[in-house]
């Protein structure tokens, strides 16, 4: 069964939804963000996981919804 791009477009962005909660979620469990005596912000590689990670699903998701909204503008026309 071939797998249509709006699928696997969904899958990939709720895939890297899904990763950008769980690296805010080990990052603020596991290896929380302090000040230290200099005023300087110590800070783990999970936050700019997360961040990239968040914006690539928002990005595809974006795109996703613009599919559906120019499919279903296509059909209305018709």
């Amino acid at each position: 069964m071939k797998k249509s791009f709006k699928n696997v477009l969904l899958a990939v962005s709720l895939f890297f939804l899904f990763l950008s909660i769980i690296a805010m979620l080990a990052q603020q469990i596991f290896y929380p963000q302090y000040i230290d005596a200099q005023g300087v912000l110590h800070e783990t590689l999970w936050v700019p996981i997360g961040a990239f990670s968040f914006l690539l699903g928002l990005i595809g998701l974006t795109v996703y919804l613009m599919i559906l909204i120019f499919k279903s503008i296509k059909r209305w026309i018709k």
